[in-house]
């Protein structure tokens, strides 16, 4: 064999090495968001079995939620039990399905108002899921976007960290512009943080599409 025959099998041998690297990558991003997805739809299920009876949701408690750990949830005294804590000793949840697998952070969830009187308060709730890159918040949304009645974006949100509350469902959309029909149709577009679905009476109850998604996050 030559040496420029071995600088050509190298080359494709390097070549489908980086192949390989890319779509394990890509499985591994796939597997990651439908694990993740899975655990916020177990957890929705979970919330709405608990406390949708009463009819009010525990407020969000971001503080103790960061503390969790697989070895003290069940340890932590009920007063400093965040939400996710109370559905785990409930057995509502395990504590694989109780986190965010990409973040690596126990869900921060708890209510949400529907409006600005105090009857509305914490009468529905949020799940907040933090650290995702572009790629993976777009992923998400629309995957899943338009199975939720509110869908914000804040960024920066990493990995340990959560937007403090309360949440307004009823807030009006910030970062949603509707598409037009007619001649020329133009898509609806998402800015990169925002409010894209709500509650609010007029414009809140918006659909989220691919072309949209794509100026998201």
């Amino acid at each position: 064999m030559t040496l420029l025959e071995i600088i050509i099998v190298l080359g494709i041998i390097g070549t489908i090495a980086a192949g390989v690297v890319i779509l394990a990558q890509r499985a591994y991003d796939s597997k990651a968001i439908s694990d993740l997805v899975n655990n916020t739809n177990v957890v929705r299920t979970a919330m709405k079995e608990a406390y949708g009876p009463t009819g009010i949701y525990p407020a969000l408690d971001n503080a103790h939620t960061l503390s969790l750990t697989d070895e003290n949830i069940s340890t932590t005294p009920v007063a400093e039990q965040p939400p996710i804590g109370k559905l785990y000793l409930l057995g509502k949840v395990s504590t694989t399905e109780a986190k965010n697998n990409i973040s690596g952070n126990f869900f921060s969830i708890g209510g949400a108002n529907l409006g600005t009187d105090a009857a509305a308060l914490n009468r529905a709730y949020v799940v907040q899921v933090n650290g995702l890159t572009q790629k993976q918040c777009r992923n998400v949304l629309n995957q899943v976007g338009n199975q939720w009645d509110f869908v914000e974006v804040i960024n920066p949100l990493a990995a340990g960290s959560y937007e403090a509350g309360p949440v307004d469902m009823t807030a009006g959309a910030t970062g949603y512009t509707a598409g037009t029909t007619g001649t020329n149709p133009t898509p609806a577009t998402m800015t990169a943080t925002g409010i894209y679905r709500s509650l609010a009476t007029t414009g809140g109850n918006n659909t989220i599409t691919p072309d949209a998604v794509i100026g998201a996050c």
